[in-house]
């Protein structure tokens, strides 16, 4: 069922990204149905890696993916967007390289398979415990956690989010995260399985997970630029997959757990593009120097940013209560820090955004009125759609609570 409303979830996600960016595109942007070409690409190689059990095949759409997303980052133009699009190329190529090394390690320490799906592989991987096969795993692990943005691979990140359109940021974000997870899982319940001591590639992905988090945490408390803050917010949810990653929860609740990360990312930088180009600035300090602000602009911001934490009816606080729930069966009591550290993140956050209340309200500038009307209205359509299966997850995961 959660498989279904991911799927769906993923698709709608799109859909409002893909007529945003042709009917309500960003300012000055220019030949937008090749740009669109190209989205459609991205989306379309993400979207069947999803599907596909083929090892090779998902990380061959996985890297076609940083060729397009690559591409769609210099789509501004600019010098800046052209550097952060070979940022953005060269370190997820190193790190998917390293990733590839590792498939080809576990393909050599596998008995002869029929063919390269994964439970293929794991069938000739069985009783073939030892550093070869440890090895393998690690760099795979490795490997695609650069491609999340992960510490210390996360350079790519805040450059990408910052310098990208809004859509393009949202594209990005929403897809890549949650179709690297699809093809980590797998190989850390092989790991589980063959490698179940202390040292290990889960829990180093959880180590550098907590330290994404705790980055993200820190470096918000320095940042005035809404789009950095809004990177930021990406890179502290990126790193909390790594914590359900380690947790192996059931296919309900990390199927529940994509379609949140897929539709929170959506909402985080489609309300951030709508105050950028009200405010025409995007550092806060100079926001606040001006007269006046739409309100209309801020508030939707706001509303992501509870949305992406904090918001009772938001599939974000069903996760938190989810973690709680463990915590307490599991008597592991340690994973509160997680929920508090969300709130803390929000709070930092909240104390940076809300002094533009104190402007005083106007409507949308009227030479970008109907491109800011256009993404005010698709706004809603996603907010609905994220509190829709909110609602429905507390109902489905939670029931036995209520």
């Amino acid at each position: 069922m959660m498989a279904t409303i991911f799927y769906i979830s993923g698709i709608l996600t799109f859909i409002i990204i893909f007529l945003i960016s042709v009917i309500a595109p960003t300012k000055g942007q220019t030949r937008i149905w090749l740009w669109s070409i190209l989205k459609i690409c991205f989306f379309s190689v993400l979207f069947y890696s999803w599907f596909t059990d083929n090892i090779v095949l998902k990380w061959i759409l996985i890297e076609a993916s940083t060729l397009f997303g690559a591409l769609l980052i210099s789509s501004s133009g600019t010098e800046r967007s052209f550097h952060v699009g070979w940022k953005f190329l060269l370190i997820n190529s190193y790190a998917l390289g390293l990733a590839f090394l590792g498939i080809v390690i576990l393909l050599f320490a596998s008995t002869p398979l029929q063919n390269l799906d994964f439970y293929s592989l794991k069938f000739g991987l069985t009783g073939q415990s030892g550093l070869l096969v440890e090895t393998g795993i690690l760099l795979t692990i490795y490997g695609y956690s650069g491609k999340l943005g992960l510490v210390p691979n996360h350079f790519w990140v805040g450059d990408t989010y910052a310098e990208s359109p809004s859509q393009i940021s949202s594209l990005i974000a929403s897809f890549v995260p949650v179709s690297v997870v699809l093809a980590i899982r797998p190989l850390i319940k092989l790991e589980k399985e063959l490698n179940p001591h202390l040292i290990n590639a889960s829990n180093g992905l959880l180590f550098i997970g907590v330290l994404t988090i705790l980055y993200a945490t820190l470096m918000l408390v320095s940042r005035d630029d809404i789009r950095r803050i809004s990177a930021k917010v990406a890179l502290f949810h990126t790193g909390m997959l790594t914590l359900f990653l380690w947790l192996d929860v059931s296919d309900e609740i990390f199927y529940f757990l994509l379609a949140t990360t897929v539709l929170v990312k959506l909402l985080i930088f489609l309300s951030m593009g709508i105050l950028r180009m009200d405010a025409g600035k995007r550092n806060i300090s100079q926001i606040l120097e001006g007269s006046t602000l739409s309100h209309k602009a801020l508030y939707v911001y706001l509303l992501a940013l509870l949305i992406a934490f904090v918001f009772p009816l938001s599939p974000v606080f069903v996760l938190d209560l989810k973690i709680i729930e463990i915590a307490i069966l599991n008597k592991q009591f340690y994973l509160f820090v997680f929920p508090i550290l969300g709130s803390v993140f929000f709070f930092v956050s909240l104390n940076k955004v809300l002094p533009m209340v104190r402007l005083p309200n106007r409507n949308f500038k009227n030479e970008v009125y109907r491109t800011l009307q256009i993404r005010f209205y698709f706004f809603w359509i996603g907010l609905l759609i994220t509190v829709a299966v909110g609602a429905f997850g507390m109902y489905y995961l939670m029931a036995k609570y209520l």
